[in-house]
């Protein structure tokens, strides 16, 4: 499933304000850097840079839950630990810039 949404937000992406470089850990094991680019998103399996512009980690049911049902997540999700990240507004902007 999350294959299809990486898959999916490279097709529906439009440029962000700059070029960001995306972490995402889903479930403690799935590891994807994301590269917001003005000519295109691209997806890789792991961790391929030291410093991303924005961390996240969540479950891959949340992601689910934000793609397909554009469930907006909040201080719960926050505050339980179900979703981290050091960059809430990057997020967002991915988000907005994949379509969501």
């Amino acid at each position: 499933m999350l294959e299809n949404i990486l898959k999916e937000a490279t097709e529906k992406y439009t440029p962000m304000d700059k070029e960001y470089t995306f972490y995402f850990v889903f479930d403690d094991d799935k590891k994807y850097t994301i590269f917001a680019k003005n000519d295109g998103l691209t997806v890789e399996e792991g961790k391929k840079v030291e410093d991303a512009n924005c961390v996240c980690k969540m479950t891959s049911e949340l992601f689910e839950k934000v793609w397909y049902e554009n469930y907006k997540p909040g201080m719960k999700e926050i505050f339980s630990g179900t979703l981290k990240t050091n960059n809430p507004e990057a997020l967002q902007k991915f988000l907005k810039a994949c379509g969501k």
